[in-house]
C-alpha cells in the first residue's frame, strides 16, 4: 500500500513538472510545432495529475477502511 501511495505522489509531482515545463515551451515562437507541443504537454500534465489524485484518494480510503476499529 505504501508503494501505491508513492506512485500516486510521484504522478502528481510529474504532472506538475510537465505543467512547469509548459511555461518554457509556450514562450517559444508561435509555430505549429510549438502549439502542438504545448497542447500535448498540457494534456499530459492534466491527465497525469488526475490519475495521481484519483489513486491517492482510493489509497487513502483503502487505508482508512483497514485501520478502522471494529
Amino acid at each position: 500500500m505504501i508503494k501505491n501511495l508513492k506512485i500516486s505522489v510521484f504522478l502528481i509531482v510529474l504532472g506538475e513538472l510537465l505543467y512547469w515545463l509548459l511555461g518554457f515551451v509556450s514562450n517559444a515562437n508561435n509555430n505549429p510545432f510549438s502549439s502542438f507541443t504545448t497542447g500535448v504537454l498540457l494534456g499530459l500534465s492534466v491527465g497525469i495529475n488526475l490519475v495521481g489524485i484519483i489513486l491517492l484518494i482510493f489509497n487513502i480510503v483503502k487505508i482508512s477502511k483497514q485501520n478502522k476499529p471494529k
